[in-house]
Formats: structure tokens, sequence, C-alpha cells
């Protein structure tokens, strides 16, 4: 297979692990990383060169060079993605040979679908959406510019544009998740969402007890 290059946007944690991976599982060998000139002066980042964003299809030539935004907010990650096309340069997806899949799958550009991922058949999802441990039902759609994290969606599903999902939430089947919706941490959606929605979970509470006292009550 050839090998194709890569250049990452982004300096931080997860611009690290997309370095990480692409280079260990994927076609592509990342060639450096890519900022925005007011953010950094440095020359590198994870002992690959550091580049200046604005400047970057004056650097490398479009047609040999693909680029990956790896920002996890949403909006952000919208901006620089579309300012990539601009640009002219091709958007790389990586799909982790770790999850698992189905050829029937169809997937946009700059999608990141990471290890323990687990994707049914008859499943769309779109431009510059992020997946972390995600288990999306059959014939269901994520839209553009999502990131979903740890969660479960049942079968014929629809994720609006811009939305993300945390830890361990879940998602019935049947159900149409607004556009620029947050759906926090354990939060259960078992109904339609609105558009600009936000929904929490009041989570755990801490008890008046100490980690001794149960001990020498239950493990004694």
């Amino acid at each position: 297979m050839e090998e194709k290059k890569l250049i990452i946007y982004g300096m931080g944690r997860f611009a690290e692990y997309v370095r990480y991976v692409f280079d260990q599982d994927s076609s592509y060998k990342v060639e450096g990383f890519c900022i925005e000139r007011s953010y950094s002066n440095d020359e590198e980042f994870d002992g690959l060169p550091l580049y200046v964003f604005e400047n970057l299809e004056f650097t490398f030539s479009t047609e040999e060079i693909f680029l990956f935004i790896a920002v996890g907010e949403n909006s952000l990650r919208q901006k620089f993605f579309e300012q990539g096309l601009k640009k002219g340069f091709s958007m790389a997806t990586y799909v982790s040979s770790k999850a698992e899949t189905w050829p029937n799958l169809i997937i946009g550009q700059n999608c990141f679908i990471g290890e323990g991922s687990i994707i049914q058949p008859f499943v769309r999802i779109g431009n510059n959406s992020i997946h972390f441990g995600s288990r999306i039902g059959h014939h269901s759609s994520v839209m553009d510019h999502t990131l979903l994290s740890g969660t479960t969606i049942g079968g014929n599903t629809r994720i609006g544009e811009g939305s993300y999902l945390g830890l361990n939430s879940t998602v019935q089947q049947n159900i149409h998740i607004g556009s620029k919706n947050i759906i926090g941490m354990n939060v259960s959606i078992e109904e339609n969402t609105a558009e600009n929605s936000v929904y929490t979970h009041k989570g755990s509470q801490k008890r008046a007890l100490t980690y001794d006292q149960i001990a020498q009550r239950f493990l004694l």
C-alpha cells in the first residue's frame, strides 16, 4: 500500500495521540504538525517540525499532503476543517484496525474512529466526526462536526450536526438528536431532542463515610 504524507493541525494531547495511531495503524506517515502563528513560536512538536497553518498551502503541495484537524471542540474543529478545504487540502480519515466496522460503512473526511468502536451495518458518518469507543446501531446517521465519546446509540437513530455525546451516554433506537446538542456523561435519551439542547446527569454524591468505616462494617 502506498504511503501517504500527513500534516496534523494541533499540538495537544489529542494531536499526539492522533500522530501515534496514524503512524502505527494506517497508510499515512505523519510529516509534521501545524498551528496558527499566534499560538506558538516553537519549531517542532512531538519531535516533528511545527509549521505555520496560515502558510501551509505555500509550504506543501496540496496534491502530496493530506491534513487532519486534531481538535476536540466541535466548532473549532469545523472552523479549521473548512479552512483546510479552502486551502485545497484533502482531509485524512482514520478507522482503527481495532474497531469493528462493516464494508457498507459510509464515512466522510477528517473522521476518526478510535479503537473499541463498534459500528453496525448501514451506518453513515458525516464529515469531521470523532468517535472514541462509540457503539452505533444499524441504519443510524451521525452528521457532520460531531464528537462521540464512549456512547451507545440504538439502531435507526440520527445524531444532529455539531453535537457532543459524553461517556456512557445512551440514545434509544429510532431517536433523532437535534443539531448542536450536548448529551452529558451517563445521560439516557429516550425521546427526540430539540436543536441547541443540553442534557446533564446529576452525578454521584459523596457519602458521609470513609473507606475505613465501610471496611470495618462489611469487609472484615
